[in-house]
């Protein structure tokens, strides 16, 4: 019998991404943004429904603009904390329980595309290349294993394409199928839902308007408008487009292309294609007829589409990208084949470069003079030539001493009952892992009604949306005497900035040679202390 029909290829590049996702998934404790979501879910274990407030803590990074007078969490979509519920609810509070099903899904990612190529196109061998690709690309990696909607928002994205390829004009299940993922979407991060599905639908008219009957459209558009109306109303979308600010659209263009080219799809092949399909931009006789260089092509349009729709948005982040991974993993898939079946050796050198190495990524941006090196970051991380899987398994197996663990640990042996602790940031993951009152962060205003127990004043200093001293700093600066009221407890540990954040302009794999600053705990003093 044939040794890859025992073990399939795919098999193994499964069992890969098993391994990758799955290893040392609680090695690091969940920073701020990760303990947002599962401070939330561990309400809804409570209430049934995600409070902001549990009786000793208030939740919040928009100085509490994120829910009204009952505290009912309004600012994002539900679906990710109801899955961090579900999977606290099955295997407890733990980091482990509280990120698996978001890596779970990662998995599910790499499958799909597998899938979707193999099925619609049958070329194995560009479908193992698009999923190897993924199963490689170590921002993809670093986002799924985060207790984040990330991994879920690729999810429904490549259910919404593998519907879309199905005969869902004629076939209900691929029909329900297209209108539940999209509808999905829109609960996972409605960001997400209206940069990917705008696109997606008027690309998808004007390379393939004969797959758009009319009466088969009109019910799936009505059917996800539908699913989404109470989500309309439930969630504060119009407090957030207020933050909007049309001047920095140009930036945030150019900052995402720029993501896009140095994580992404290189800029290279993003040339390459460009040159390709020049004449699409004005013809339609430029549109290929190769089943799945068209695919391709929509792909890439709904990539831009979706780039420029982000930019609307008030904040620029990588992580809004994420659900495009497996759409570039596809067609960088596609590209290495191509180049094997011009050259084999081009072809070997290309797989190579872009499954083991990030140069392709960042040597032409280097040489462009274009990339932010080496503003606020170091040569052991993604925005350096690197391997960069070789850095990831260095932290699975050597597990960074991340900042938010060294607090918790030193809360949990120090601290009394009953203690307030007041931090500039990092009041999240405080808030998840102990059983104190935490106050400060983002949270906004701050009264409490006798002064904190323990101080954490951060070495970075950060600002509000207005670019003014956030609440905490100025609430230290103004209310508070550390000099005469604290006891200052030094300790070994380096201050930086976020802990296990997974942007790869900020993601740390390894400690820095030379530490920005030590941490600095400041305890207030009794009163018998304070006797001179």
């Amino acid at each position: 019998m044939r040794v890859d029909r025992l073990f399939p290829p795919i098999m193994i590049v499964l069992a890969l991404a098993a391994f990758l996702l799955l290893f040392g998934l609680d090695n690091l404790p969940f920073w701020q943004d990760e303990a947002e979501t599962a401070g939330l879910a561990k309400n809804v274990l409570t209430y049934g429904v995600p409070r902001a407030y549990d009786g000793v803590n208030i939740i919040s990074q928009e100085r509490g603009s994120e829910f009204g007078p009952n505290f009912l969490w309004r600012w994002s979509p539900w679906l990710q904390i109801y899955v961090a519920a579900a999977a606290f609810r099955l295997g407890g509070l733990t980091t482990f329980a509280g990120r698996l099903p978001f890596a779970l899904m990662g998995l599910a990612c790499i499958f799909l595309v597998y899938q979707l190529v193999r099925r619609n196109f049958g070329d194995r061998t560009w479908a193992l290349c698009a999923a190897t690709l993924l199963t490689c690309s170590v921002p993809f990696l670093l986002y799924a294993r985060q207790c984040r909607y990330y991994s879920l928002g690729a999810l429904f994205t490549l259910m919404s394409l593998y519907a879309f390829k199905e005969d869902w004009q004629s076939r209900f299940r691929p029909a329900l199928l297209l209108c539940l993922s999209i509808g999905f979407l829109f609960y996972t991060n409605y960001l997400l839902f209206f940069s990917y599905v705008m696109p997606a639908f008027l690309v998808g008219i004007w390379l393939y308007p004969r797959e758009f009957p009319l009466k088969r459209t009109t019910i799936i558009t009505l059917a996800t408008l539908i699913l989404i109306v109470p989500g309309l109303f439930l969630f504060n979308i119009q407090a957030q487009s207020q933050i909007m600010n049309l001047i920095i659209i140009p930036k945030n263009l150019s900052d995402y292309f720029g993501d896009l080219v140095q994580f992404m799809i290189p800029l290279p092949i993003a040339l390459y294609l460009l040159w390709r399909w020049r004449r699409v931009f004005w013809t339609r006789a430029g549109i290929p007829e190769e089943s799945g260089e068209k695919f391709i092509l929509f792909l890439g349009l709904i990539i831009v589409g979706n780039i420029i729709v982000l930019s609307l948005a008030p904040q620029c982040e990588h992580r809004y990208l994420v659900h495009l991974y497996p759409l570039c993993a596809i067609i960088v898939g596609w590209i290495i084949l191509r180049a094997w079946r011009y050259d084999k050796i081009s072809g070997v050198l290309l797989a190579f470069l872009l499954f083991f190495t990030n140069w392709l990524y960042l040597v032409p941006m280097e040489w462009l003079q274009i990339t932010n090196r080496p503003n606020h970051t170091n040569r052991q991380m993604l925005t350096y030539p690197n391997l960069p899987l070789r850095l990831f398994l260095a932290e699975l197996f050597s597990p960074y001493p991340d900042v938010n663990r060294n607090f918790i640990r030193f809360f949990q042996t120090q601290a009394r009952p009953g203690d307030l602790i007041l931090t500039t940031y990092g009041d999240l993951p405080l808030q998840f892992y102990t059983p104190f009152q935490v106050i400060g962060g983002l949270q906004g205003k701050l009264s409490p009604s006798r002064p904190p127990d323990w101080v954490v004043s951060r070495y970075e200093i950060r600002y509000n949306r207005n670019y003014q001293l956030q609440d905490a700093e100025k609430f230290i600066r103004e209310k508070l005497s550390l000099a005469a009221d604290y006891q200052a407890i030094s300790l070994p540990w380096e201050d930086e900035p976020f802990g296990n954040r997974p942007d790869p302009y900020y993601h740390r794999f390894v400690p820095a040679a030379r530490p920005l600053a030590q941490v600095v705990i400041y305890k207030k003093l009794t009163p018998r202390q304070n006797v001179p």
